[in-house]
């Protein structure tokens, strides 16, 4: 009987250990609000304000290094794009000397890996105040093809924090400056 009640015991201790796992929720590491008024996606090496000149010259450096490296620089009616793939840094061709006004990140970016779903981005943003509202071509001129999504802008005194879904899941992250709609 001593040893069945020890071993009822034990399962009971087990089973309260098993009950009080701590409950991982993910949390953003990094303090939004603070980078978005540096103009900064921690994860990129170009900020907003950074001069196209330089950028434009350290791709082509790159590309010369390394044949597969690939970069594009397109020129729009206002707007003048630079893109590696990864990255696509817009300026405006009026204010070139204001430097990069629209950074967006197609990797991970503010810790957030692309494919995270809506819901972790929304809890590990907690209680730092933000707008969701559905995916359209203003919001997410930069894309090809997302249709059916929705994006949360996190606004701070100078820039914009955008997190863009395709169906639940990110797909990009973009930071811009307040003035550049």
């Amino acid at each position: 009987m001593k040893r069945l009640f020890c071993l009822l015991l034990t399962v009971v201790l087990c089973l309260s250990f098993v009950g009080c796992k701590e409950e991982k929720t993910k949390e953003a590491d990094l303090d939004i609000a603070y980078f978005a008024d540096l103009g900064q996606m921690p994860e990129c090496e170009y900020s907003l304000g950074t001069e196209p000149d330089k950028i434009e010259t350290e791709y082509v450096k790159l590309a010369e290094e390394d044949e597969e490296y690939y970069y594009n620089i397109q020129e729009g009616k206002s707007n003048v794009l630079i893109e590696n793939g990864t990255y696509k840094f817009y300026y405006k061709k009026d204010k070139k000397d204001e430097g990069i006004g629209y950074l967006v990140s197609f990797d991970t970016a503010y810790g957030f890996e692309i494919g995270t779903v809506i819901l972790e981005v929304k809890e590990a943003l907690g209680d730092f105040k933000y707008t969701e509202e559905k995916l359209n071509e203003k919001n997410s001129f930069f894309l090809l093809g997302a249709q059916n999504g929705s994006v949360i802008k996190c606004q701070s005194k100078k820039n914009t924090v955008m997190f863009v879904f395709d169906n639940n899941a990110l797909c990009a992250t973009a930071i811009y400056t307040n003035d550049w709609e």
